[in-house]
């Protein structure tokens, strides 16, 4: 029994030592993936209700000692006010479905089509957004903090 709880170790051992390492070997590509998935959601708007778009992407340092670093992407989409904020919430369900691993919740803010919605990926890639005219112009913030790239 011993022997076979030995091997079995070994295996496991041997196994994790040649499975690749997930994380980005870059800054670069931890940012590319996160703008990957902020692209992903930009295309589920409806075509011509991008009025116009800007976006900041900032590095950092990994708060987890020996990672490399990471990047946080804001992204704020302007859109048509004629947009309807809640039927396109409601897609993001299919762009993103659970039975892919993902996880889609929304909630309302202070009306109906004012919108808190959070994306959660199967990598576990948190996106926060909010759908909202609030300050007059209708538009969608987007907010994401790539994984931690491996050490330089």
């Amino acid at each position: 029994m011993a022997v076979g709880v030995g091997m079995l170790v070994i295996a496991v051992w041997i196994v994790t030592l040649l499975l690749p390492n997930p994380q980005p070997l870059t800054v670069e590509a931890a940012t590319a993936k996160v703008t990957g998935y902020l692209d992903r959601i930009e295309s589920t708007l409806p075509v011509g209700s991008v009025l116009e778009r800007s976006e900041e992407i900032t590095q950092d340092s990994c708060p987890i000692e020996e990672r490399g670093g990471q990047a946080k992407v804001r992204r704020v989409v302007y859109v048509d006010p004629v947009l309807d904020r809640v039927s396109w919430a409601a897609t993001l369900s299919g762009e993103f479905p659970e039975a892919d691993g993902w996880v889609v919740r929304v909630r309302t803010l202070d009306s109906r089509e004012n919108l808190d919605i959070r994306i959660v990926g199967r990598d576990l890639i948190i996106m926060n957004l909010t759908a909202s005219d609030a300050s007059g112009q209708a538009r969608i913030t987007m907010g994401a903090t790539s994984e931690c790239s491996q050490p330089g």
